[in-house]
């Protein structure tokens, strides 16, 4: 005899559980920036290949929130999402600022990795509001996000 709607459960059933894209790119990103973070404390000097996969990662983030912003300007994301999802960048964005601040390299390349350090707090600043912004701010940060994008894409083709 079949069980009555009215006795089963919502919940589904572990076939029926999937992980998000989304999720799935942030715990690599996570993952990265863990290595990454890693061989910064061990008090070795960081080379340009390092300091350009850390500009790397950091474009992927930022462009990872501007899609997200995006998102959540035109309506197609829930606030909860957008604020777990940028909560997860903020940490991921705020341990590589304390690692390129942190950072020991040679001096040719302190510039460099000054530079990265700013805009880790810009893209770190600007995730952290993005879980609580209106439509209007999420547009804003959107644009931010993108330009920060861009601009760590520039520095990590510079230290190639």
């Amino acid at each position: 005899m079949a069980t009555p709607r009215w006795r089963r459960s919502p919940a589904p059933t572990p076939k029926h559980w999937s992980v998000s894209l989304r999720l799935k790119r942030v715990l690599g990103l996570g993952v990265i920036l863990v290595l990454l973070g890693g061989g910064c404390d061990s008090g070795a000097k960081l080379g340009a290949h390092a300091l350009a996969q850390q500009a790397k990662s950091l474009q992927s983030e930022a462009a990872e929130g501007a899609l997200l912003a995006q998102d959540a300007a035109s309506g197609r994301t829930t606030r909860v999402f957008t604020r777990e999802h940028s909560s997860d960048l903020y940490g991921a964005t705020s341990k590589a600022e304390g690692t390129s601040k942190a950072a020991k390299t040679e001096p040719a390349l302190e510039p460099k990795v000054r530079q990265l350090a700013v805009l880790a707090g810009q893209v770190s600043a600007d995730l952290e509001r993005l879980g609580s912004a209106s439509r209007g701010e999420s547009r804003v940060l959107a644009l931010e996000l993108e330009a920060a994008a861009r601009a760590s894409q520039k520095i990590g083709a510079g230290l190639q």
